[in-house]
């Protein structure tokens, strides 16, 4: 059955006789237009047809402006939510975290008042206390960096480094650990010539502190690797190791402040799950890049970049 013409005059295309119309403007930007036409008849618009459509227009700004305002609301509520989560989760683990040593502490501390012990075994307790102590301080060093970086306090104190010989220092720092767990601890360093940057050399060496740590803790069989690339105006370092790998779902949480990739490692592996997260800022702040690539199963190799900086007079 054809359509009725007048129904067929509303659907097909039309020449329009007579247009007005008037951008729409939020905070000085064009978001869109607004108008009225004619195909029936030729039509000069008053300036009371003007006002109205301009009240138009400012009704649909307002309305959009309103929707997106309670969507940014919606999410904003969401992320605080979140955000309360993770830092109570932080805080239980942080609780337990510093038990633990304290309690080490605090009962080979007690033992040491005994006088039937041997040398052997006072030096043994001495240890035991010194390491926790020393991991206590760890813990409390990583929650006052934190504390900084959210706080934007911060800063950075620049001098000139030998790369070179950073890199050996940390070698002997931490080959014995790798010798205890049967790893190969490679680094690939020059030590016969000097590579001087200009950069913040504590945050640098707490890089690879964290790095290395990590690496050690993950790996059980294998090798680390660690060094450094040139890359335009960039040195490009990187800990390379063949541990359990890192899922792609962890991998976007590792960086994070308050999370990791397995909230439950803190209760397999010791540590405060902060050194990442600090890692990330230090870098950020440094001007460089961190990011990771793994396999589950195969390893992990973590890179991150340090603009090349020349000492000027």
């Amino acid at each position: 059955m054809p359509k009725d013409d007048g129904v067929r005059q509303i659907l097909e295309p039309q020449e329009v006789k007579s247009l007005m119309t008037l951008p729409m403007m939020n905070e000085g930007k064009l978001i869109g237009f607004l108008g009225f036409d004619s195909v029936k008849a030729h039509h000069y618009y008053t300036e009371k047809e003007e006002l109205l459509l301009k009240v138009f227009s400012d009704m649909l700004v307002n309305v959009t402006n309103r929707k997106l305002m309670e969507k940014e609301l919606v999410a904003a509520k969401i992320k605080a939510e979140e955000s309360d989560k993770l830092k109570t989760s932080f805080l239980a683990n942080m609780s337990h975290e510093i038990r633990t040593p304290m309690n080490g502490i605090i009962g080979f501390a007690g033992l040491l008042k005994e006088t039937s012990f041997n040398d052997q075994e006072h030096n043994e307790y001495v240890g035991i206390i010194e390491k926790s102590g020393q991991r206590m301080l760890n813990i409390i060093n990583d929650i006052v960096d934190i504390s900084k970086i959210e706080s934007g306090q911060m800063e950075l104190e620049m001098n000139e480094v030998d790369v070179n010989n950073k890199l050996s220092s940390l070698y002997s720092k931490f080959k014995d650990e790798a010798f205890s767990k049967d790893l190969e601890l490679i680094c690939n360093a020059d030590l016969r010539i000097k590579e001087n940057i200009v950069t913040d050399e504590d945050k640098l060496v707490s890089v690879f502190n964290n790095l290395l740590g990590n690496a050690l803790k993950f790996t059980h069989s294998g090798a680390i690797t660690f060094g450094y690339d040139k890359v335009n105006d960039f040195i490009q370092f990187y800990v390379k190791d063949t541990g359990e790998g890192i899922t792609p779902m962890q991998r976007e949480l590792i960086f994070e402040r308050f999370r990791q990739g397995n909230e439950s490692l803190t209760r397999k592996y010791e540590g405060s799950g902060l050194g990442l997260s600090i890692s990330k800022a230090y870098i950020q702040l440094l001007g460089g890049e961190i990011w990771v690539e793994s396999e589950v199963g195969k390893g992990s190799n973590f890179y991150f970049t340090v603009p090349i900086q020349v000492e000027t007079v």
